[in-house]
Parts: C-alpha cells; structure tokens; sequence
C-alpha cells in the first residue's frame, strides 16, 4: 500500500475525516441531547429531585424557626414532593424555551396559593391570640413572611441554576449560539460525506481500501474522545465537586453524568464500526491474496 501513489493522499484525506467526524459527533450530541429538556427532565426523574427538595426545605424552615417564628409545619403542609417535581419541570421547561427561541425570557411561577393562605393563617390566629392589631405594620410583615417563603421555594427547584446564569447575561449569550448548532451539524455531516466521496474515488480501483480508510478514521476519532470520557468514569471526576446544596449537587452532577455515559455509548458504538470495517477489510484482502 505504501508504494501507491495515492498512499499520502489517502493519509490526509483519514485525517481531515478524523476531524470532521469529530466536529460532526460534537456538535450533534450538543444540538440534539446535550440542550434538550427531556435530557435534564429525566435527570429530575433519575434524581428524586422532589424528595430532595423537600427534605432540604424542612430542614431549612426549621433551622429558620427560631428567628422567624413560625414552625416549619406552617410552610411544609402546604408543599408536597410532587409539587416541587412540577416546579422543576417548570424551570427546565422554561429555561429550554428561551434558549430555543420559543420564548422570549426565562421565568417561571409555580402555585403556592396554599402556601400563602397557610403563612396568613398562622399570623392571623397568632394576632388573635396575643391581641395584637392587623394594621399596616401587621400586613407588612406578613407579606415579608409570604415573600421570602415564595423566594425560598423557587430558588429551590431551580435547581440547575437558570435564574443565576440569566442574571450573569450567560442564558442570552447560550441563545444566541443556539441557531448556529444545526448549520454546523450539517456542514460538519457534508464534509464527512465529501471526504468519504474522496476516498471512494481515490480508491475506485481497489473498493475493499475505503474499508480500510474509513475504519482508520472511525477508530482514531471514537478513541481520541473516549479516553478522556473513560479517565472522568473511571476517577468519578464529578463526585469531587463542592456544591452544597443537596439537589443542585444531584442535579448537576447527574446531568454531567448522563452526559458522559451518553458520549461513551455513542463513541464505543463507533468505535465498533471502526473495527468491524477493518476487519471486513482484512477478510477481503486475505481473499484476494489466495486468489
């Protein structure tokens, strides 16, 4: 093989597909897994993210009682942990609509009515009790209270942190790179089918050597991305992370894991394709070798 004439421009041409498969498997697994809601929606699901919610908001009420006064039962019957499943769902949901363009901001409400009504109820039996006047100064500080219990929950379920990356202007500058993921997917896609064509003509004397081409540029580019993929599953390299918070810890280090696991599946399934063209190659030649 090293005495064709073609062997060097079979080498470069390995080398830009390498590239290009690399571009091309990049910028797909962004565009189509890595910014699509269902992908942070079954993390939620995988994560229990409710039940962590909840238990993180009763201990957080109740470590609040002794300054507050008011016992974290007022806040807690009022909140269920499919009620805070809802308004994660809602914060993935609306923080994806805006990346995509389909809204033209990131917010999210949840109902907390009951809530509210719990929070008021307790201030006012306790203003019967002590006889203490439902003025305006009352009013005030009942508002506070109801304020700060809203602002507690849904700085809760937002769990990936929406609302701090819109505030660092980073949501917007996401957004505007969104629209150009599926040019890029699809140039990305072209050159691999244009280089592929070269091969092919290249090598249209002796078909079986695009096996062998193509199989070298699949096993290159599937192993240049795994073994960084395999060293961070390896050394569980996001279990060292330092947040916290329970469920932003669970949220964000289970979408880098789902993330990395979906990369190692895709990249091995290449990785196979690599293989097997080589083979098929290696079984062809040795039957032209006997013929």
């Amino acid at each position: 093989m090293k005495g064709s004439g073609s062997f060097f421009v079979n080498i470069l041409t390995t080398i830009l597909l390498v590239f290009s498969l690399l571009a091309a498997e990049g910028t797909l697994f962004v565009r189509f897994y890595a910014c699509s809601a269902d992908t942070c929606l079954s993390v939620m699901e995988e994560q229990a993210l409710g039940d962590r919610i909840y238990t993180a908001l009763e201990q957080r009420f109740s470590e609040q009682t002794s300054t507050s006064g008011i016992p974290a039962k007022v806040y807690m019957d009022a909140l269920t942990p499919q009620q805070l499943d809802a308004g994660v769902r809602a914060s993935i949901t609306s923080a994806y609509a805006y990346l995509h363009g389909t809204s033209d901001s990131y917010n999210f409400e949840m109902d907390l009515s009951g809530l509210e009504s719990g929070i008021r109820q307790f201030f006012s039996d306790y203003a019967d009790e002590i006889q203490y006047p439902k003025d305006e100064a009352y009013e005030k500080k009942v508002n506070a209270a109801v304020d700060n219990a809203r602002q507690q929950v849904l700085q809760s379920v937002d769990v990936f942190r929406f609302s701090t990356l819109e505030s660092a202007g980073l949501l917007s500058k996401i957004r505007r790179i969104m629209p150009f993921l599926t040019p890029a997917a699809a140039v990305s896609l072209g050159a691999v089918c244009i280089l592929l064509g070269l091969l092919a003509w290249i090598n249209r004397k002796k078909p079986r050597r695009i096996l062998y081409w193509s199989g070298c540029s699949l096993t290159v580019a599937s192993s240049i991305a795994l073994i960084p993929l395999i060293y961070i599953k390896a050394t569980d390299y996001f279990a060292a992370f330092t947040i916290k918070t329970t469920q932003i810890y669970a949220a964000v280090t289970g979408m880098l894991n789902r993330m990395t696991d979906a990369c190692l599946v895709l990249e091995s399934v290449l990785l196979g394709c690599g293989i097997l063209c080589l083979v098929l190659y290696a079984i062809f030649a040795c039957r032209a070798s006997r013929n």
